[in-house]
């Protein structure tokens, strides 16, 4: 289908759509998402870029951006299971057994089952190759013992996407693989930990002699590493695509408060104040609509895993923060109360997206780690 006549569909469906409002507690906004993204699946909107035969739409990644930007102009969230549909769902239909594809990725889709990712642990996490989670196989299982952290959604899921060591006796990344755990399993525990939001989405997890049966393993015994590779590049890419639309939306939400509220005129400093906020964040989204095309353009292509998804997420880090700093900067002493500010923004709102924007440059790969992979993958030099 061309993207013109796509765009026109994705429009019109939008329109006549019901487009939930999210709440800001956290278990309320989960089931919301969760319900929009069944919404969005029995409308056929989810898996657009995924293979038929992983029961997606078969369309290219650009349709994926023009749906993505029609729901940032519908002021429309993305669904709840970004980790299984943008991060964990690709590699398992790229690595993944037919079985696998056929059974786990349909309900992926339709939010039936949410995903979370097992890959950093305490002692693992800018270097997660150093990980100790360990799994010894027993017959036609792996027995999986060790501790994970940082796991977004590990208490809501229903699966687990996890890196283990099955060979302590070599170096690093050589010895890990990659399993899909049912988190209904005994001997699994999580703890959500919260966050300085008020949030409790990131949980550290607990494995106690979990038995994992074999046929779980994706693609080979001790070569976990390529898979997972394969993931944090889509994760770092698709992230791109569609944290702009959160980003979208929320300039848009704020532009318009500030409106509604009779912003004063430039001639004063609270008004030459807010239009230089608005005018940075505007310029930063200006800049990532931008690198978010170069983006879709290597997905298309099938360039995955490239060190320029390090270029996205650094780029990312930059730009969340610059826009959410940039509206709660705004609400001056405001930021500590509740409800409106003068300006009409929401002081819970712009102050809970501005603490979260702080972990941008952490998870998904840190900052630095996304430097040191330019600065040797792309532009040649030693390492340190």
């Amino acid at each position: 289908m061309d993207l013109d006549t796509y765009r026109v569909q994705a429009r019109e469906w939008l329109s006549s759509a019901e487009v939930p409002h999210v709440p800001l507690e956290l278990d309320e906004r989960f089931e919301v998402l969760r319900a929009w993204q069944r919404t969005l699946f029995d409308a056929g909107w989810i898996g657009i870029s995924w293979s038929r035969e992983a029961s997606g739409q078969g369309l290219s990644p650009t349709h994926q951006l023009v749906f993505a930007e029609e729901l940032a102009r519908a002021r429309a969230p993305m669904p709840i299971g970004l980790i299984g549909l943008d991060v964990v769902g690709p590699s398992i239909d790229h690595h993944g057994k037919s079985w696998q594809r056929a059974e786990l990725l349909p309900k992926l889709l339709s939010g039936e089952h949410i995903w979370c990712q097992g890959f950093s642990e305490p002692n693992a996490g800018s270097d997660l190759a150093s990980l100790r989670t360990r799994a010894v196989i027993d017959g036609d299982d792996f027995v999986i013992s060790g501790q994970k952290v940082w796991t977004s959604w590990a208490h809501k899921s229903q699966w687990c996407a996890l890196l283990v060591r099955t060979d302590p006796n070599v170096h690093k990344n050589a010895g890990i693989s990659y399993v899909l755990v049912d988190m209904s399993t005994p001997g699994i525990t999580p703890r959500p930990l919260e966050q300085m939001t008020g949030d409790r989405e990131f949980c550290e997890v607990f494995f106690d002699e979990v038995r994992v049966p074999r046929r779980n393993l994706v693609g080979e015994l001790n070569e976990g590493w390529r898979v997972a590779t394969h993931t944090l590049s889509i994760e770092r890419a698709a992230y791109t695509v569609r944290r702009r639309v959160d980003y979208e939306v929320a300039f848009e939400d704020a532009a318009a408060a500030l409106r509604d509220a009779d912003l004063p005129g430039p001639e004063t400093a609270l008004g030459r104040r807010a239009r230089v906020a608005l005018g940075r964040a505007q310029i930063a989204l200006k800049v990532l609509s931008a690198q978010t095309r170069q983006t879709v353009k290597r997905l298309d292509a099938g360039e995955v895993p490239t060190p320029h998804d390090s270029v996205d997420k650094l780029l990312l880090n930059g730009i969340e923060q610059t826009v959410f700093a940039s509206i709660a900067e705004l609400l001056g002493p405001s930021r500590a109360l509740s409800g409106s500010s003068p300006l009409g923004l929401e002081a819970d709102r712009w102050v809970h997206d501005h603490l979260y924007s702080r972990a941008t440059s952490i998870y998904g790969g840190t900052s630095q780690v996304q430097r040191n992979i330019i600065a040797e993958r792309l532009l040649g030099l030693p390492r340190d």
